[in-house]
């Protein structure tokens, strides 16, 4: 008897095994996890301790960039030329540089701009031509009367005295209801003669024309033709007011908001104005003129530091100062809120997009800039530039808490790290212990099979020693024994040798050496050799085997010496696992595009849980030694190999004590070549 696999390979070594296996796989796994709750608990400050740095940093570059930006805006002051046209000036620093309003002194502190002036009223001399004329219209209320008298003077060689003589007959035919011929006298005297230079009283008194014509339109209504007229007026009026180019004549700065501030009331009238550039700078002018001049009435020039800003009001208003001096002249540049945000753009510009908020106080803790109400408390402070002196700029968590979702985030990266760690560390733990498992299970199968061929083996020999040495001594009585017993021989030997050549047959299927030669075999013809191969078997038996072959069956692409087999070790199974009135029946016939051979017996049957097995290497119902059927459990394990290598099925039908039925499924046909 061969001896058995040394204990080693014992099921309790086995057991053993896998114990230290999960040791290896549980230990790492609890050590990263405690390893992960140590990050996590260090990672919060960690983190924010850097957010607290790279927002600092943020902080200082918001700074400069604020510095920076302030400084050329500052820069700027210092291009103002001496003697340069105030409202040139003023539109230049309030258009391009967005200041929302500008005081000008000169060298001796005496006010450049604003200017004020005298009121835009309808006042005439006694020993104007005109006076008669105003005391019919604003005295007497005569306004035909009036309106004769100003005609008088329509032609007159003064311009000052035709212009307004037109303007006052045009009054007086509105006021008789002659509109229509108002709107076209007073069309001529605001167009009677192009504005000079020097001569301020001529461009107010053209000014007061025109305003006096938009009036005059208003209360006529749209139509093509005012509207005509209408755009022509306001855009002299508009190109009159704020001029850069130094060609029209300088109006007190009351005068020329006066006068700005009409043209922008009728914009919001009936008529139509496309222009919407020259209507948003109009506006953007006059609210600085408006602002400049209440600056003028209430600050002075050198009532503090300049180039810093500083907050003041003016009225309801409240603005912010800067002052800066030049050779030549000291300004008072205006800022309004939206100003001083604009300036302030670096912080805007720093942290748009961040995960944090700004907020700007001024020297009295006023906001200025940023989010006014932030949530929580500022995590960093920092003063502003030298410029704004006083003044801070808070950060706030924008959201919630920076540091806490930055934390989150990277835990999060950690814990799913960590979790594929260790889900991997459980598939490679799980692989081992299945190939471990598997192991364990081939050094049983190999164990029982050892002892199984120990077995299978022991007994034919012993039989076959017994016989011949009967033989030898001679122990027989007469030839006839002689012969029975070398029968037995050759009958033990046949069973040394089929068991043999099933080990060989397994041996090339674990190889993957076994060739097959897939030619035109007849079904009949197979059969036929594989009842011929189990009849002495079957005779000594006495089990009885029925065929049915089926006429006309076509050929099939096999090997025929391997289906052979196949049906051998069936037919040779279905004889073996029958007890008494063994009954086994074999039919070949055809099945749509397949051959198959059926093998039924009335045998002891297979239980469900055996039959998904029975086709396992080395698998058998009774394992035990003292089991009555030799066989070594390689039988079916070879029929399968050789059915799937011809491409075909095999499938197993059988109930306990009812009986087996085995079928074997062959395609037809040259398709199944190699």
């Amino acid at each position: 008897m061969i001896p058995p696999v040394p204990a080693f390979f014992s099921r309790r070594k086995h057991l053993q095994w896998l114990a230290l296996l999960a040791i290896a796989v549980l230990l790492p796994t609890a050590s990263l996890l405690w390893f992960m709750s140590r990050v996590i608990a260090n990672e919060r400050l960690a983190v924010q301790e850097k957010l607290r740095v790279l927002y600092q940093d943020k902080l200082m570059e918001a700074t400069t960039r604020t510095e920076s930006l302030f400084s050329r805006q500052i820069a700027t002051l210092d291009h103002i030329k001496p003697g340069m046209n105030p409202y040139a000036l003023f539109r230049w620093l309030v258009l391009e540089n967005n200041f929302q309003g500008v005081v000008v002194w000169d060298a001796d502190g005496l006010l450049q701009y604003p200017g004020a002036g005298g009121p835009m009223g309808n006042t005439v001399s006694s020993g104007n031509p005109l006076a008669d004329a105003w005391q019919l219209e604003f005295a007497k209320r005569e306004y035909s009367e009036a309106a004769a008298a100003y005609g008088r003077f329509t032609a007159d060689n003064d311009p000052h005295i035709a212009i307004a003589a037109m303007a006052g007959k045009a009054r007086c035919l509105s006021r008789s209801g002659r509109l229509d011929e108002a709107i076209e006298e007073c069309q001529k005297a605001a167009f009677a003669v192009p504005i000079e230079k020097g001569d301020p009283a001529l461009r107010l008194t053209l000014e007061n024309a025109r305003l006096l014509l938009l009036s005059l339109l208003k209360q006529s209504g749209p139509s093509p033709a005012n509207t005509a007229i209408f755009r022509r007026v306001v855009n002299s009026l508009v190109g009159d007011l704020y001029s850069s180019s130094g060609d029209r004549a300088l109006l007190p700065a009351n005068q020329n908001l006066f006068i700005a501030q009409k043209v922008l009331d009728a914009l919001k009238g009936p008529f139509s104005f496309n222009d919407t550039k020259a209507k948003a700078q109009l506006e953007k002018l006059a609210a600085a003129e408006e602002l400049s001049i209440a600056a003028a009435e209430s600050l002075r020039p050198l009532a503090g530091q300049f180039d810093t800003v500083f907050k003041t009001r003016l009225g309801e208003t409240r603005v912010f100062g800067l002052r800066h001096q030049t050779s030549s002249a000291t300004l008072l540049a205006l800022l309004s809120d939206a100003g001083v945000a604009s300036a302030l753009a670096g912080y805007h510009d720093t942290f748009t997009g961040t995960e944090a908020s700004y907020r700007i106080l001024d020297p009295a803790d006023a906001f200025v800039a940023g989010t006014a109400e932030p949530h929580g408390k500022p995590f960093t402070v920092a003063p502003l530039p030298q410029s704004f002196p006083g003044w801070k700029a808070e950060l706030y968590f924008e959201g919630g808490d920076i540091f806490e979702k930055a934390a989150n985030r990277q835990i999060a990266v950690y814990t799913w790290t960590g979790f594929l760690v260790i889900v991997l560390i459980l598939i490679v733990g799980g692989l081992a212990t299945r190939a471990m498992s598997r192991q364990i299970r081939l050094n049983e199968m190999k164990n029982d099979f050892i002892a199984t061929v120990s077995h299978e083996l022991k007994t034919p020999l012993a039989s076959m020693r017994v016989l011949v040495d009967t033989l030898l001594e001679g122990n027989v009585k007469d030839q006839a024994q002689s012969g029975q017993y070398l029968q037995l021989i050759a009958k033990e030997n046949e069973r040394l040798s089929r068991m043999i050549d099933n080990f060989l047959t397994f041996s090339r299927m674990e190889r993957n050496k076994v060739a097959f030669t897939l030619l035109d075999a007849s079904p009949g013809a197979i059969a036929g050799d594989a009842i011929a191969a189990v009849q002495t078997k079957y005779a000594s038996n006495s089990c009885h085997l029925s065929v049915e072959i089926a006429e006309s069956l076509p050929v099939i692409q096999a090997d025929h010496d391997a289906i052979v087999t196949v049906l051998v070790n069936l037919l040779d199974n279905a004889c073996k696992y029958t007890a008494e009135n063994k009954q086994v029946s074999l039919k070949v016939f055809r099945d749509g595009d397949a051959v198959c051979f059926s093998v039924t017996d009335n045998g002891i049957g297979l239980a469900r849980r055996h039959i998904r097995r029975i086709f396992d290497r080395f698998y058998q119902v009774d394992s035990s030694l003292a089991r009555k059927v030799e066989g070594c459990g390689l039988g079916l394990s070879i029929v399968k190999f050789i059915v799937d290598a011809h491409k075909g099925k095999i499938t197993v039908e059988s109930k306990p004590d009812q009986g087996s039925t085995f079928m074997v499924r062959l395609p037809i046909g040259p398709a199944n070549g190699d």
